[in-house]
């Protein structure tokens, strides 16, 4: 491997994520940036000048073949992603997969198989917890047992319809294209939840039953909202509501964890607060700082093929996670609680 690891944006389709190891590799001494692919060439030569990067093309699986490559991060469409990571692996490729990374639980599995059979690794953009300073903390506050033992949680994303094609163009996205994404406003979103509550957790989702709808978008091919009910296998339990529900400039996000002994409550959106109770310094609730620092996917991904420590997460997690998150949708449809196999 050479000393910065070469890497290729393999589609901008998910352009925040695309676009955000761009500017979150752009000064790193871990990575370079040698290619760039996207199904818009206007968009992809412009993005490649803006960023320095030497070479872009409109053929995303050349990318994945490509030698001078070792790091290919897909932000393409789901519906794309299986084929591309397979490949991707077969040519020796450490991926930072876009989310959900496929349309099926039988095409995730296929993407495992390659990933192990090749030795590289993987990890999915629904991770990003998992690296954030600020979950870090909850998560080592919780495993100190600060809140004793986490019996519910309940996490709420409702976001606006996504139609942003492109930063600042409005139109009618491939999200919204159940060719290409496999659910709606729900797994948008909560995909990054469950993860998050696996990991904070040390636990797998063992049932799932809820309710999906389309309540303000009704011609929507998806549902834009759902509320999930997840039971864990040591007994925790969650509520996950994601929606497309919100109105521009309406977008909210909380996370409240009860434990036995004590609470934590993220709201970034409404008031930018953590507040916790339990056993911390004083008794009551207490307003504590947020953690700050990069958290880029691929730079995780460099540290841990650089200097050997543990990845975060691996392909097999994002398996997990789409399973649990289809699992749900059919005992939505079914109106019924569905083990996860």
């Amino acid at each position: 491997m050479p000393e910065r690891l070469r890497v290729a944006i393999v589609g901008l389709d998910h352009w925040y994520a695309g676009l955000g190891e761009l500017e979150g590799t752009a000064k790193s001494n871990r990575v370079r940036i040698v290619a760039l692919a996207h199904r818009d060439a206007a968009k992809a030569e412009a993005t490649a000048r803006r960023y320095g990067v030497p070479d872009w093309t409109t053929d995303y699986a050349s990318l994945v073949r490509r030698p001078d490559v070792d790091v290919v991060v897909t932000a393409c469409q789901t519906s794309e992603n299986a084929a591309l990571c397979q490949e991707a692996a077969r040519n020796g490729k450490h991926i930072v997969s876009v989310k959900p990374v496929a349309m099926s639980v039988s095409d995730a599995n296929a993407i495992a198989s390659a990933v192990h059979a090749a030795g590289v690794r993987f990890i999915s953009f629904e991770s990003v917890y998992r690296i954030s300073p600020l979950y870090r903390r909850i998560r080592q506050w919780v495993d100190e047992g600060r809140i004793g033992s986490v019996l519910t949680a309940y996490t709420v994303l409702r976001a606006p319809l996504p139609t942003q094609i492109w930063p600042g163009e409005q139109g009618r996205t491939w999200w919204l294209d159940a060719a290409k994404a496999p659910g709606g406003g729900w797994i948008d979103h909560s995909i990054y939840h469950v993860d998050f509550l696996r990991w904070l957790l040390h636990d797998d989702v063992a049932r799932v039953g809820g309710d999906v709808a389309n309540v303000k978008h009704v011609d929507l091919p998806f549902e834009d909202f759902g509320a999930a009910n997840l039971t864990f296998k040591k007994g925790g339990r969650a509520i996950v509501e994601v929606t497309w529900t919100g109105a521009p400039g309406s977008f909210l996000s909380q996370i409240h964890l009860v434990g036995q002994e004590g609470q934590i409550v993220h709201d970034p959106t409404l008031t930018g607060k953590l507040a916790v109770t339990g056993k911390f310094d004083l008794s009551g609730w207490l307003l504590s700082g947020v953690p700050s620092g990069s958290s880029s996917m691929v730079e995780h991904l460099a540290e841990v093929i650089q200097d050997g420590i543990e990845p975060v997460a691996t392909v097999d997690d994002a398996v997990k996670n789409l399973n649990a998150c289809l699992t749900f949708y059919r005992a939505a449809r079914e109106s019924r609680t569905l083990d996860v196999s």
